[in-house]
């Protein structure tokens, strides 16, 4: 599998804003407490995979109700979810982790993380996103990491995370969190 970079493109953040309405909406009847822009796509000046990755974060109650919703709504839950969040894929876009095809309908493709308040998994991507937003020397070498994997042929989206491990161990100590999933 190879992977896609891409630089810093100000679009993702408006795409992150139409996305986060239609959340809202698919969830009507969710006491939602939030819809966070997440990744690396959420860091103004970062290169990233062209995925916005976004947490929805409910009531821990709430959360298989939030799963029917979102199931109903055109996402499809994938199984081989990392710790203790439920990662969902856009059923209108291919599925394609590295990014490396244009979506059937143009729109840029997303990641939905569904949420626990307390989840580990929510607290290591805020932990990443806000130690990013407050360092560009951090922004510059991650990126830097990127573009150098971009070269490489990986035998999924793990091995591809596996890479970046080093960075974003790096990263979250910068936050004071020890990572245990990203």
């Amino acid at each position: 599998m190879r992977v896609s970079i891409l630089p810093y493109d100000p679009a993702w953040a408006a795409a992150f804003s139409q996305m986060r309405a239609s959340l809202f909406t698919a969830l009507d009847g969710v006491p939602v407490i939030s819809i966070e822009h997440v990744g690396s796509t959420s860091v103004p000046g970062l290169a990233a995979k062209p995925i916005i990755d976004i947490d929805v974060i409910v009531a821990q109650d709430d959360i298989p109700r939030a799963m029917e919703l979102l199931t109903a709504h055109g996402y499809t839950y994938n199984p081989e979810t990392w710790g203790d969040r439920y990662s969902f894929r856009y059923n209108a876009h291919a599925h394609d982790a590295g990014a490396t095809r244009p979506t059937e309908d143009g729109a840029v493709r997303r990641a939905v993380y569904l949420n626990a308040p307390t989840g580990e998994g929510l607290k290591n991507h805020r932990t990443v996103r806000d130690v990013l937003l407050r360092d560009p020397g951090l922004v510059e070498e991650y990126a830097r990491v990127k573009m150098e994997l971009v070269t490489r042929e990986f035998e999924g989206i793990g091995s591809y995370g596996a890479a970046k491990s080093g960075i974003l161990r790096k990263i979250m100590a910068k936050g004071s969190l020890a990572p245990k999933v990203v």
